[in-house]
């Protein structure tokens, strides 16, 4: 009896440990797996164009795809980053895109923020598409679909920032951005890791 009830509770903790787990698993294997699909295809000389260039197509009014991480997601559009309430309410539906700056295809900076996340439990309860934001590079690309359009990005940067660094909250109309941002390291809230991307076109 008592040998049963401890092993009923071992199982009961493994179950526990890979349903927590798995998500943090599935992530990193998939990246894995696509970079060493790429990477060997790409040796060949073949479809460099195509692999480069992913064709994805958008079922929302407002939708972002990284094609290195495979990352998609719906973007909840004005949301108040300083209201935890609110931004956690959007970040169960997709990514949140920051109130009062710019929008895809306007002069200024279009701040889009999700977790990486907090604990292995917000897997399952908030949205963790930019996990692995911090896998990106200068030169990576990043594709927005907003009201009809497509916006195509380029990475100029990533930085690793504290926490109360908010500069590129600061509304600015001197050329469009993107800022993409999530907690570094990944299930902390210590610090900000920020990607910075350019238009295209």
């Amino acid at each position: 009896m008592v040998k049963t009830l401890g092993l009923t509770l071992v199982a009961i903790s493994l179950i526990g440990l890979l349903w927590l787990y798995i998500p943090v698993a599935y992530y990193q294997a998939k990246y894995f797996v696509r970079q060493s699909w790429f990477a060997l295809i790409d040796s060949t000389g073949r479809f460099r164009h195509e692999l480069g260039n992913p064709v994805w197509q958008a079922k929302g009014d407002y939708e972002i795809f990284i094609p290195k991480i495979d990352a998609r997601a719906p973007v909840i559009p004005d949301v108040n980053a300083n209201d935890e309430k609110a931004y956690f309410v959007a970040l169960k539906r997709g990514v949140a895109a920051v109130s009062g700056l710019a929008v895809p295809g306007r002069r200024g900076t279009t701040y889009i923020f999700a977790h990486s996340t907090d604990n292995p439990l917000n897997f399952s309860r908030y949205n963790a598409v930019f996990y692995l934001l911090n896998k990106m590079e200068k030169g990576d690309r990043v594709e927005l679909f907003y009201r009809g359009n497509y916006y195509h990005y380029r990475v100029d940067g990533v930085q690793i920032l504290p926490a109360e660094n908010v500069h590129f909250l600061t509304p600015q109309f001197q050329q469009e951005l993107l800022v993409l941002q999530t907690c570094y390291p990944p299930g902390t809230t210590q610090k900000r890791l920020l990607v910075i991307a350019k238009r295209i076109q």
